[in-house]
């Protein structure tokens, strides 16, 4: 097998025919399980009986993964390179540096699902994979307040200042999240919580500026839904979002 990026205590990793496997070890047999029975991670969660699925770049599966409640997903590409490449990935696996960004970001006090396990299937000079991340119990923001029943009064103000607390956090850890969106903040628990997504391509801060443009960003995704579904995101949600930010503590 070629060689990857060193793994953290805890994973372990076997080989898959041309690709390979990383899984947590208290998970490792039930994805082994599930890689012998059928051609791929995402396959095995497509067939569970009692499968939640969740629209987004392609449908994920909520399912129970060694006892863990987990969300599987097939990697696929956005951006210009989409429609051209699809999931066709080359080099290492996405997922090697999704799992140290989560890790990275978890000590550095940003709250982001751990990544169970990862498989890749290699075919010629390039692979296709899947990964699993655990389970986080909510919505992302965009189905918060895009969905049937939005939160409105000091539930919804609680929302927009917890996701504004989470970016300031990546932001005081030194980080930027460049794909910053409503899709990749989830949010959970009374009083609510928020949880970062996607975290592979995360990167250090440049400083003050990054940052700003970091936030820019999250509100072109704002506008964007704005513009899509009614503009249900408001100048005082804005405010709230804002305060969520400004506060430090």
């Amino acid at each position: 097998m070629p060689r990857f990026p060193a793994l953290p205590p805890g994973y372990d990793t076997w080989s898959l025919g041309a690709g390979g496997a990383v899984a947590r070890r208290d998970v490792a047999a039930a994805v082994r399980a599930a890689l012998g029975t059928h051609p791929s991670l995402y396959a095995w969660a497509a067939e569970q009986p009692d499968r939640t699925a969740f629209t987004g770049r392609g449908e994920a599966y909520g399912v129970t993964l060694g006892g863990v409640d987990a969300v599987v997903r097939h990697a696929r590409r956005g951006g210009f390179l989409g429609p051209l490449l699809g999931d066709r990935y080359a080099g290492t696996p996405r997922f090697f540096r999704e799992l140290a960004w989560s890790r990275r970001l978890a000590e550095a006090g940003v709250p982001t699902p751990a990544l169970l396990a990862g498989a890749w299937y290699r075919a010629g000079a390039v692979h296709r994979a899947d990964v699993a991340t655990a389970r986080i119990p909510g919505r992302d923001l965009a189905a918060v307040v895009f969905g049937d029943a939005p939160p409105s009064g000091e539930p919804r103000a609680a929302v927009l200042r917890a996701v504004g607390r989470l970016v300031r956090r990546l932001h005081d850890a030194g980080f930027v999240h460049p794909d910053l969106q409503l899709r990749n903040v989830v949010v959970a628990g009374d009083p609510p919580q928020a949880w970062l997504l996607d975290v592979e391509s995360c990167r250090d801060a440049g400083g003050a500026g990054d940052r700003r443009r970091n936030v820019d960003r999250f509100y072109r995704s704002w506008e964007k839904w704005n513009g899509l579904r009614g503009a249900r995101l408001t100048a005082g949600d804005r405010a709230h979002f804002e305060a969520g930010y400004g506060d430090s503590a």
